[in-house]
């Protein structure tokens, strides 16, 4: 079962922003709980505790259509397990759950918080899950092996690589005994119908897709979406049969006025402030992973096609990606678009490894037309979309919302290092596996 994810965004009593962005901020500035020992008391979400949540978010995000100064609350989670379990879990992990969401409209308790959670929950239209059999347990456990490995080779370079070798040799031969080679072979069977069972409902995506949006905007989605993955041979035959392609550029120079820069911009209510300086929730590219969140509005010509694009986009990641790559980008835990606001917005949620630069600069070179089929319709875009690479940065930082309280249960770990150790754990030998199951 794949993990499953939960975006809450719900209006907060007027006048309790601020208590509320303290409170959050309070947590988010020491989200493993380290301060705890000076005072027990204080409140705060453990989610150390929890063995399912992989990431969680708290911000503040605005709320235009209820006034200029207004804002929601946005929880945002992916977790093993049901919604339910999840709901329950994080009731028992708020040291005291009506001071956080009794900041909230429609609040009644904690004996109403489910239906408070389905009143608020909002369905993602397009969704990708990096490892979709990748529990938090698994991930840890593979994980721990894989330090324990490296620790060996550390201590003895030499001696450690020989007993490494050994235990994949002895694996190897142990693979190769009638019985073994029957049981690789059922599981490999296994494996491959589990792909073709995952991309067998593309065809059904594809006719929901026409029925709900009609034949000619799936057909321009598809076009847009495709115009810059020639790198794939099929893509690349049918761009050159339809003679798709992305429009030139209108200018050959950047909308974007010379004196702004939207990698120096600042970030978050701490705009201006040295980054050496800021509290950590406030830090970009301080930690291996990052987060990204965005609101950006939707015109109202736009929404049929945004839509298409998002089931194009969710059909792709369920069906056709592999573990750990959404069309070759590979530093990506999760992403989940989600359409609010009756279609007047839309919100983007990503984990992902490294620099909010490289991640930007990473999506923009491969898949340029992808970007501009999301985001080509949304309000106060570049004229050029992210043709125009410095305008539409500046167009993101405009719309990102910094978070109060970013959480991840694995904070130093790459999607490249989930990837490892798990391969590392399918090779060695079962007894040396047992210890970490």
């Amino acid at each position: 079962m794949p993990p499953g994810s939960l975006t809450l965004l719900a209006p907060i009593h007027p006048g309790r922003e601020e208590e509320l962005g303290e409170l959050l901020q309070d947590v988010g500035d020491d989200v493993r709980g380290r301060r705890l020992e000076e005072d027990s008391g204080a409140f705060h979400i453990h989610f150390d505790r929890s063995p399912r949540i992989h990431f969680a978010r708290f911000a503040l995000v605005p709320d235009p259509d209820r006034g200029e100064d207004r804002h929601r609350l946005l929880y945002a989670a992916t977790f093993d397990g049901s919604l339910r379990e999840h709901v329950r879990e994080l009731t028992a992990i708020v040291t005291d759950p009506d001071r956080l969401w009794g900041h909230c409209e429609g609040y009644a308790g904690v004996a109403g918080f489910q239906a408070f959670v389905r009143a608020h929950h909002l369905a993602p239209h397009a969704c990708y899950i990096a490892f979709r059999d990748g529990s938090v347990q698994a991930v840890q456990r593979d994980l721990t092996l894989r330090r324990q490995v490296d620790a060996l080779l550390d201590a003895d370079p030499v001696g450690g690589m020989a007993q490494v070798e050994e235990w994949l040799a002895q694996e190897g031969r142990r693979r190769k005994r009638p019985l073994r080679r029957l049981v690789g072979l059922i599981r490999r069977g296994t494996a491959a119908v589990g792909r073709f069972l995952r991309v067998l409902p593309l065809g059904w995506d594809i006719v929901r897709a026409v029925v709900r949006f009609g034949p000619v905007t799936v057909w321009r989605s598809t076009l847009q979406i495709l115009a810059t993955l020639d790198r794939y041979r099929g893509v690349r035959i049918f761009n050159r049969l339809v003679r798709n392609r992305l429009p030139p550029m209108a200018s050959s120079h950047s909308s974007l006025p010379p004196d702004r820069c939207p990698s120096l911009r600042g970030y978050g209510p701490a705009r201006g402030r040295d980054p050496e300086e800021l509290p950590p929730s406030h830090r970009e590219d301080a930690v291996a992973q990052n987060q990204l969140t965005l609101l950006t509005g939707v015109e109202p010509g736009s929404l049929r096609s945004l839509g298409a694009v998002m089931a194009a986009i969710d059909s792709l990641a369920k069906r056709l990606s592999p573990p750990g790559s959404l069309t070759g980008i590979r530093t990506i835990h999760f992403v989940r678009w989600v359409i609010v606001d009756d279609g007047r917005r839309l919100l983007m949620l990503s984990d992902y490894d490294g620099t909010w630069e490289n991640y930007i600069d990473e999506f923009a070179e491969m898949i340029l037309s992808g970007l501009d089929a999301i985001w080509g319709g949304a309000t106060d875009a570049p004229p050029d979309g992210a043709r125009d690479l410095p305008a539409f940065k500046d167009f993101l930082r405009r719309h990102q919302v910094p978070p109060r309280i970013f959480y991840s249960a694995y904070p130093g770990t790459t999607t490249q290092n989930i990837l490892s150790g798990r391969e590392l754990a399918r090779r060695l030998p079962d007894h040396l596996l047992e210890p970490h199951r």
